[in-house]
């Protein structure tokens, strides 16, 4: 068993997007939980929230001197997030593969800032943003 961190993002600013379209975060999750039922991972925890200034700033930290970064930290603080704790077998590499795939289908702006899900990379992430997340 493995566990990884997922976090389900802020809806997607119009004004991002091409002929103003916005990416509903409701719609994506509706999406992303059928993925889930339907390969049978294991919600262990769950909360939503509007992430708070410090929670976002402790959870991007590698990524402080990025440019982005004061851009992100405003965007994952902007709204409502769901934050999932999910097991299985090879959880990591199998969130993450469902998260690319989504991101491609649905983000097609492929844009740097609004990836509206996060999945955690590797085991020490994982770890890391648990204890962030669910401490």
């Amino acid at each position: 068993m493995e566990k990884t961190l997922v976090i389900i993002k802020p809806s997607i600013p119009d004004e991002e997007f091409w002929e103003n379209i916005v990416i509903s975060r409701e719609y994506f999750k509706k999406i992303f939980e059928r993925i889930l039922r339907m390969k049978w991972f294991k919600i262990e925890k769950r909360k939503v929230e509007n992430m708070s200034t410090k929670t976002a700033e402790e959870h991007y930290a590698e990524k402080k001197e990025h440019p982005l970064f004061n851009s992100v930290i405003l965007y994952i603080t902007s709204g409502i997030s769901e934050i999932l704790s999910i097991s299985w077998e090879n959880a990591i590499s199998e969130i993450r593969k469902i998260a690319l795939k989504m991101r491609d289908k649905y983000i097609w702006n492929n844009s740097k800032l609004y990836n509206m899900i996060h999945a955690s990379d590797s085991v020490y992430e994982s770890e890391r943003e648990h204890k962030i997340h669910f401490s």
